[in-house]
């Protein structure tokens, strides 16, 4: 990877992804990086591990971790020096949003007028529930059912595929 000062800015010709103006090429930041995103879950474990993201653009990986101890976000840096933007202060691990995912119920919320699409957990320990319509009501209601700053509400519907 590149040292540098600046965010990258990688452009589409459109054709192919030109690298940034300092030199740095998208395709070899990211097999840097995906290394140290493979390893960020076993390194944090379960109770700890709650999601993570490439950023390209800052040649880093953004890691959220559940009050993970020093030992763990030492280990973490060590592994992988300057690499890891960490955020230890998600507020559940990946796997309570995943037990969540797997419990939700989409009948029960279809019947109380709440038209899903999408359950499954965000990077930074929420659990993403995409409704169709009405996004402030399924909000009020998810929010009664699993208590506030559990679920965030987005945008989805149905995706309909054209042939010509």
């Amino acid at each position: 990877m590149t040292a540098t000062k600046h965010e990258h800015a990688f452009v589409w010709d459109g054709q192919k992804l030109l690298p940034c103006e300092c030199g740095a090429d998208m395709m070899a930041i990211e097999s840097a990086l995906h290394p140290a995103a493979d390893d960020a879950r076993g390194l944090a474990g379960d109770a700890y591990y709650t999601g993570c993201r490439l950023r390209q653009e800052l040649e880093a990986v953004e890691l959220w971790l559940f009050n993970a101890p020093e030992q763990v976000v030492q280990e973490l840096e060590g592994t992988h020096p300057g690499v890891y933007l960490i955020h230890n202060d998600a507020p559940r691990p990946l796997s309570a949003l995943d037990d969540l995912r797997d419990s939700f119920d989409w009948a029960a919320w279809k019947a109380e007028g709440v038209r899903v699409w999408a359950v499954g957990p965000t990077v930074d320990g929420y659990l993403n529930v995409g409704v169709e319509d009405d996004l402030a009501t399924a909000q009020k209601k998810l929010d009664a059912a699993y208590g506030g700053n559990v679920v965030r509400v987005s945008q989805q519907g149905p995706i309909f595929a054209t042939h010509a």
